[in-house]
């Protein structure tokens, strides 16, 4: 016998592709499937029903939380069904969600009710639920005895949680495995590519020290020989001019100067 834990929304955590998968990896004839879910997609939900129902094991469902919505479609998919403690079971109108004209809301309305018939009869074929159109309008609850009373549980048998596949651990445990064996590789390449890094660096550095040294002493070489080149001989000194001097002095001359002015009236 295997077993395998379905826990979450339907559609999203337990999907039809992974229940699928499943069925083809195993051949075991005996399945007990453990389930804890408040329901999901519809369209998924009647997939995996479907997948349960037409894969010719021996199937056991376990019910270890809530079985409601979709959920309680799957748990009647088990030949078998055990609801363990607390367990609680609930059936109710299927719900959607549209935009559009009003036309696209009377579609809308319309294959909700043709889903609900749809659930119905699964209801009716697997379970004895009294008034069962009315116990779904109004979303109704069972508990283990009422289970019991309605058909919706069929044995009371003591099942063990060991040993149980979980889809998603299995997948992470798969992917782990990958991600650890490409995290070696790449912290290879990376200690490679950090030693050449620095091997690289310290060439760049060498050529900028040198680089530096030779522009030193280039300036170095030019001062040198500005300091050595001879100083330049002096410029001829400027005459300076005295103008007391420049202006010759007639001193036989003792007219004044406002009379030596040659003026026209």
């Amino acid at each position: 016998m295997i077993k395998l834990r379905l826990s979450g929304v339907v559609g999203w955590d337990i999907t039809a592709d992974g229940v699928s998968t499943f069925l083809n990896e195993n051949a075991d004839k005996d399945i007990t499937i453990f389930l804890n879910s408040p329901g999901g997609s519809v369209v998924d939900g009647l997939e995996i029903y479907n997948l349960l129902r037409a894969s010719g094991r021996n199937i056991t469902t376990v019910l270890t939380g809530i079985a409601a919505s979709m959920g309680s479609i799957i748990f009647l998919a088990g030949d078998k069904r055990i609801a363990m403690t607390g367990g609680l079971f609930m059936i109710h109108k299927p719900s959607g969600f549209t935009w559009g004209d009003a036309d696209d809301f009377r579609k809308e309305a319309e294959l909700l009710d043709k889903m609900q018939g749809s659930l119905q009869e699964i209801y009716q074929e697997r379970a004895s639920i009294d008034n069962l159109e009315e116990a779904m309008n109004a979303e109704t609850w069972f508990n283990i005895e009422e289970m019991k009373e309605k058909g919706i549980v069929t044995s009371d048998e003591l099942v063990s949680f060991e040993e149980v596949i979980d889809p998603d651990n299995g997948q992470e445990d798969l992917e782990n495995e990958e991600t650890m064996a490409i995290t070696e590789e790449m912290k290879a390449q990376m200690e490679k590519l950090k030693a050449e890094n620095a091997e690289l660096k310290e060439k760049q550095e060498e050529a900028e020290f040198k680089e530096e040294m030779a522009a030193l002493e280039a300036s170095n070489a030019q001062l040198r020989a500005e300091a050595t080149e001879p100083d330049p001989e002096p410029s001829a000194k400027a005459k300076t001019i005295n103008t007391k001097k420049a202006v010759a002095k007639n001193t036989k001359n003792k007219i004044p100067a406002f009379m030596q002015m040659d003026s026209k009236y």
